[in-house]
């Protein structure tokens, strides 16, 4: 069985990636991986992003992915919640 994991880029996050914002990228994981692996996996600069949450909850840079997860990933111009401070990138 296939675990599609996506990657929702937020704010001005799809224009300076170049991609279109008609949707999540979505891929296969097949084991938990890093999510600077995945950023880099992409080519998304971590100078980019401000805050990454999976599955809705806020998490640290060295967070780790896993199959079927939703990472969503917000930059730097986007405002970030007080309670969100310490995830910042």
């Amino acid at each position: 069985m296939s675990h599609h994991t996506k990657i929702v880029l937020f704010g001005s996050l799809p224009k300076k990636m170049g991609k279109p914002h008609d949707g999540p990228i979505r891929f296969d994981l097949k084991e938990p991986t890093p999510l600077l692996d995945i950023l880099q996996r992409f080519n998304i600069p971590v100078d980019l992003v401000q805050l990454a949450m999976v599955n809705h909850r806020a998490v640290h840079k060295n967070s780790t992915i896993h199959p079927g997860d939703r990472l969503a990933l917000f930059p730097k111009d986007y405002i970030v919640f007080a309670d969100w401070h310490s995830f910042r990138f």
